[in-house]
């Protein structure tokens, strides 16, 4: 940012910043209802208040109700979705509370918050910058005006739009005049795209030179440009900004009582704290370069953190203060051992705890806007409430028993790594180079035209605008071009399936060439290893997940798994294993259910894909069951354990929804307690708010009783499936713990190197693979009794593909 000494006054578009936090904010809640929305919108004041170069913060929010540009055009922003009622909810929690922040707050009736944000640009003349998403407002953008992207912490400006759009911020306004914008139902030029307009503009000028120039444009163009400028004169009034004359805003000095009443109204625990703080201030300015301090005898427990790539030791007075006393806590535990920290077998590891007490939380983290003195402060200050939870939630034995041992055993995997074969994955490279070409010439010749499939502007504007279908989901832009509303398109409009499944074939090639082929080779160590970085609590139902490389995420099944898989080797003399539970979640469906046919059914170890297959389809003969007959349910099997509705069976299966009903109530006829198993968890979930794994591990649903049914609905599926994903996770936890005793306890040749969710890879000398085969198998299968046995499936190899 440029003269940092200058000051500036920060416009906030509110609607733009709750909208944007609305789908990313933590799943907080107070007494049933959402406050993640609140905590991101405080925060990003917060941030806001500290940049030295803020001097003024005013906060601007639509009207409820019409204004003058319906007008204009009765059906202005009626395609745009309702705001969801949990946002509703959120929204008017905010407008209680930023009164007493004491920032100026703007909410003029009769008009919308852009209007208000225009005047203020010209009724200030210090630097302004604003906080927004909203393409409108870019053409406010001068010398004096930026937009503020306080996430990236980086200012647009006249340059900025010019890259983004094509055209300067003074015909922003033209280019949505022609082009149109379905977010806010502005009807545009029929058949003229972003593109196409900006083409004009730079050719023409303005969008009046356009107009006035009509026949000197060629081809059809010409009569689209004739047949919509009324349209575009329309579009171009409802985009204009509007100066709203004698402007007063709602302004009140701050209230810290009255804010501090809300913040325990609404468990804003953060933002409390941030209030009540008082010796935080001796950890702000804190040198974090590791040191030793000479002090007296510390009354206070230590804790030792691992915190961005540095270890630090401290309690509630000093920092780094450790000259060989008990630390009593730890943050992190599994870095501090990679570090050569000796960590005694019955730690206290915050990080873990936090976690597990509230694992959609994500455990006690440092946000990007927090110093680490911060950090640690906050770490001090909520460890005993933290600790004290263990016990009250029930899960001491779950995590000195599970997580603890786990954080140990993780720590040795990442050391340990797996040898990667550069040459064959610098091949590997060059053949999805020469698919992803094939594949963009096979795109171009379908479309036409010349295509970015990585674009989602641009493929919306093809499939949505030039060839006119529907999507099935809308986002802020308009409709999605996701995977799965590819996938809705692929059904709905069976014409396009060629293009569309082209679309979806280059992004799979394109993904696997920038993710596992040479970008791999910047993970490899001087061993020539991959050490991923085992996530402990990276997800809500106790899975494991991966990161720096992603190794779960290796694709397993298509044309490329085998070449990639291939790469990853043993050490000469060494052999890989791999080590499989056999449909580990229909096994504890069954188990939890206590539904009497699924139990037969594995006690007699039969196919339960073609047991479903003959109910579903009504078929006596086995037979008569084809691969498709087969996948349809196996669908099915799985789709239950997600909560799959019929649209998502049908959208999967490619049957229609009435079949797919169909196929959801002939499974509940031949497993009923499975349906009650549901209906059952379900329920209890509502009356407890949390679900349970086999092992008591708890996952809190807070939404399952929300207003809203999307967001209720998709809690329910949750609540079903976590407890089934959850017990999974845990049989395989209690796995690499007993193996790796088995391997510590006889010093066997053999390394854990890898977890893939139901799956532990290891790396055995090839002297002793029999005897090892033997052994695991019979370990893993006897970890826990079930009503129903545990499988495993075994594959070995010198490569993983061999597995």
């Amino acid at each position: 940012m440029n003269n940092q000494d200058q000051k500036v006054t920060v416009v906030i578009d509110g609607n733009s910043v709750i909208y944007r936090a609305f789908f990313k904010a933590p799943p907080l809640t107070a007494n049933n209802m959402p406050t993640g929305v609140i905590h991101v919108f405080l925060l990003v004041l917060e941030k806001l208040k500290k940049n030295p170069q803020v001097d003024n913060i005013i906060i601007v929010f639509d009207a409820k109700g019409k204004n003058h540009r319906h007008d204009m055009l009765e059906s202005y922003k009626e395609t745009r979705q309702s705001m969801p009622e949990d946002l509703i909810y959120q929204l008017n929690v905010l407008k209680e509370i930023l009164p007493y922040t004491g920032y100026p707050i703007y909410c003029i009736s009769g008009y919308e918050a852009d209007d208000v944000i225009y005047t203020l640009t010209k009724d200030i003349s210090t630097p302004l910058w604003v906080v927004t998403k909203d393409k409108d407002l870019y053409q406010l953008i001068n010398d004096n005006v930026k937009i503020y992207d306080y996430q990236k912490d980086e200012l647009i400006g006249r340059d900025e739009v010019y890259k983004k759009f094509g055209v300067y911020p003074e015909l922003i306004a033209d280019m949505l005049a022609l082009s149109g914008d379905t977010s806010d139902n502005i009807p545009g030029v029929a058949g003229v795209g972003p593109k196409t307009a900006v083409n004009l503009l730079n050719e023409f000028g303005n969008l009046n030179s356009i107009l006035d120039n009509i026949d000197n444009i060629k081809g059809k163009l010409k009569e689209k440009i004739s047949q919509g400028k009324d349209l575009a004169i329309l579009s171009r009034r409802l985009v204009e900004l509007v100066y709203i004359d004698n402007m007063v805003s709602d302004k009140q000095d701050r209230d810290e009582n009255k804010l501090k009443e809300f913040f325990e109204k609404y468990e804003l625990k953060y933002h409390l704290a941030k209030l009540e703080e008082v010796t935080i201030e001796n950890f702000l300015e804190i040198d974090v370069t590791p040191k030793s301090l000479e002090i007296g005898t510390v009354e206070n427990p230590l804790i030792m953190v691992y915190i961005d790539n540095q270890i630090i030791i401290c309690n509630s007075e000093y920092y780094n203060t450790y000259n060989g006393e008990t630390v009593e806590y730890y943050y992190d535990i599994k870095s501090l051992i990679k570090n050569g920290i000796k960590i005694p077998h019955n730690a206290i590891d915050i990080q873990l705890i936090s976690w597990l007490i509230d694992p959609d939380f994500g455990g006690l983290k440092k946000t990007k806007t927090e110093t680490i003195g911060e950090f640690l402060y906050k770490l001090l200050t909520k460890k005993d409430e933290i600790i004290s939870k263990l016990d009250t939630l029930n899960l001491h034995s779950l995590y000195y028993d599970m997580e603890l041992p786990i954080a140990f055993i993780l720590a040795k995997m990442e050391t340990n790594g797996i040898l990667l074969d550069k040459d064959n994955i610098k091949q590997v490279a060059l053949e999805l180079e020469q698919s992803i070409t094939n594949e963009l010439r096979n795109i171009n010749n379908l479309s036409g035209i010349d295509m970015n499939p990585n674009s989602p502007k641009q493929l919306g504007v093809y499939l949505y605008d030039t060839l006119g279908l529907k999507g099935s989901k809308k986002n802020k832009s308009g409709y999605s071009t996701d995977e799965d509303s590819l996938k809705d398109l692929q059904i709905n409009y069976p014409e396009h399936t060629a293009f569309l499944a082209s679309i979806l074939k280059y992004r799979e090639v394109n993904k696997l060439y920038s993710t596992y082929s040479l970008n791999l080779l910047e993970y490899v160590g001087k061993d020539n290893r991959i050490h991923t970085d085992f996530k402990q609590t990276g997800t809500a139902t106790g899975r494991l997940s991966s990161a720096n490389p992603n190794m779960q995420n290796i694709p397993q099944r298509g044309e490329w798994a085998g070449l990639l898989r291939q790469s990853f080797i043993a050490t000469e003399g060494y052999s890989l294993i791999s080590f499989d539970y056999s449909q580990i979640e229909l096994r504890i469906l069954a188990h939890m259910s206590n539904d009497y046919n699924l139990i037969d059914a594995f006690k007699n170890n039969q196919d339960i894909h073609t047991l479903t297959a003959k109910s579903i389809f009504h078929l006596s003969d086995q037979e008569h069951i084809t691969e498709d007959i087969r996948r349809v349910a196996k669908a099915v099997n799985f789709g239950i354990l997600y909560g799959l509705s019929s649209f998502g069976l049908s959208r999967d299966t490619k049957v229609s929804q009435k079949e797919a009903k169909n196929f959801i109530e002939q499974y509940f006829n031949l497993y009923p307690k499975v349906k009650e198993f549901i209906d059952t968890t379900i329920e209890t979930t509502k009356k407890n708010g949390f679900c349970t794994t086999i092992f008591g591990r708890k996952r809190f649903i807070h939404d399952i009783l929300s207003r809203n049914m999307n967001i209720r609905t998709r809690a329910e599926r949750m609540a079903i499936n976590a407890p089934i994903q959850g017990s999974a996770a845990d049989i395989i936890k209690i796995s690499m713990i007993e193996c790796d005793k088995y391997i510590n306890t006889h010093n066997i040749l053999a390394k854990i190197l890898l977890q893939i969710h139901d799956e532990l890879i290891f790396e055995v000398h090839d002297s002793i693979i029999d005897d090892f085969i033997k052994n695991i198998v019979k370990i893993m299968e006897n970890v826990v009794q079930l009503q129903v046995p545990l499988v495993i499936n075994y594959e070995y190899g010198k490569n993983w593909s061999d597995l």
